[in-house]
């Protein structure tokens, strides 16, 4: 699991506090709009991990690559969370791992006789090119804090009635 944090808690704070004391049904509105602000960052994300994949294991993790937002927002803290992860077929791979350049994994077509019927070889370590989820967080940040401010000047707006 890695997780990546973008700021502007006093805003996303006031912002809250004013919506529950409007009552006019635009708190999850706005979860819905901050949420989906983030989407140039998980599309960055995706994009590195096909670059720095190795050809044969590129679909695997693109297609395991799960990105899930979380809002919250707490007398003193407030926070718009992505949260990525990777489904394997027995455990979560190991995203840190391959950010960090290092990719796990079985060695392909490699079977050992035991008494019990083949089995798979011990797990080999492949290098990869580093930092594919910094560098996806990177690219886009600028343009998902962005948007980020955009709904809450936006809801913002909607509160005060401009």
């Amino acid at each position: 699991m890695v997780e990546v944090q973008i700021g502007g808690a006093e805003q996303i704070r006031a912002l809250a506090r004013q919506l529950a004391a409007a009552d006019k049904g635009l708190g999850r509105e706005m979860g819905r709009a901050l949420t989906k602000a983030l989407d140039p960052v998980t599309k960055a994300i995706d994009r590195e991990a096909e670059l720095v994949a190795p050809s044969g294991y590129r679909p695997t993790l693109s297609r395991s690559l799960r990105h899930r937002r979380n809002l919250r927002s707490a007398a003193r803290e407030a926070s718009v969370r992505l949260i990525t992860t990777a489904k394997g077929a027995a455990e979560n791979r190991d995203l840190p791992a391959i950010d960090a350049g290092e990719l796990r994994h079985p060695v392909f077509g490699r079977t050992r006789k035991t008494k019990r019927g083949p089995k798979a070889n011990p797990w080999s370590v492949t290098r990869v090119r580093a930092g594919f989820h910094k560098r996806g967080t990177a690219s886009a940040g600028d343009e998902a804090e962005k948007n980020l401010f955009g709904v809450l000047d936006e809801f913002a707006d909607k509160l005060t009635g401009g």
